[in-house]
């Protein structure tokens, strides 16, 4: 079964977390090399990790007890974007993506180089178009307004400057901006107008 650890592989997990610390590889490698041993999922080694290591900081002679070596591994602070951050983020995107770049291009020339920054802003990205899109659909207007060629991410297509659209395209549009519930209530509404 999934949960079910024995002090050896326990005794496992820490020392491939050692080794990590001390190649400099994260902690994702040790939760890995321990998945491949035992069949558990690397998020349930995740999780085992963080709850063990909260036991063990609680009671350290017990670590000391089973000879388990902590590593501090603390975690980077996380740090929130601010709305100007995540504005340029997503300007910045939808309007590369409408010259032809990709998403990761764009991100990789936001990050200069540095993969922890261009991870980031990527999932960041990801988590606005999938659960912010009243702050996207702000953003694209905006662009739109502005005489800005962007990509609108809902629609999969290039709006371009002074381009009319059709209001097939609008409704398109005006449908992938809505939540899930949203588009329940629309469908239901279309079904009564139309029945």
């Amino acid at each position: 079964m999934e949960n079910n650890w024995s002090i050896e592989q326990t005794k496992n997990l820490f020392a491939y977390v050692k080794t990590a610390s001390e190649k400099n590889k994260g902690l994702v490698w040790a939760f890995s090399k321990i998945s491949d041993e035992t069949g558990k999922s690397v998020n349930s080694v995740r999780n085992y990790y963080y709850s063990q290591l909260k036991m063990f900081e609680l009671v350290p002679t017990l670590a000391t007890d089973l000879g388990i070596t902590l590593i501090n591994t603390q975690r980077d602070e996380f740090e929130l974007f601010s709305e100007a951050e995540i504005k340029t983020l997503i300007e910045t995107i939808l309007t590369a993506k409408a010259n032809g770049k990709s998403v990761r291009a764009a991100i990789a020339e936001m990050s200069d180089g540095d993969e922890k920054k261009a991870l980031r802003l990527q999932n960041k990205y990801r988590s606005m178009i999938t659960h912010h899109r009243d702050k996207v659909t702000a953003i694209m207007n905006e662009l739109g307004a502005n005489g800005k060629e962007y990509y609108n991410p809902y629609s999969k297509s290039v709006v371009k400057e002074g381009e009319n659209v059709s209001n097939y395209q609008k409704l398109t549009e005006y449908i992938s901006s809505l939540d899930e519930n949203e588009i329940n209530s629309f469908f239901t509404i279309m079904k009564k107008l139309f029945a």
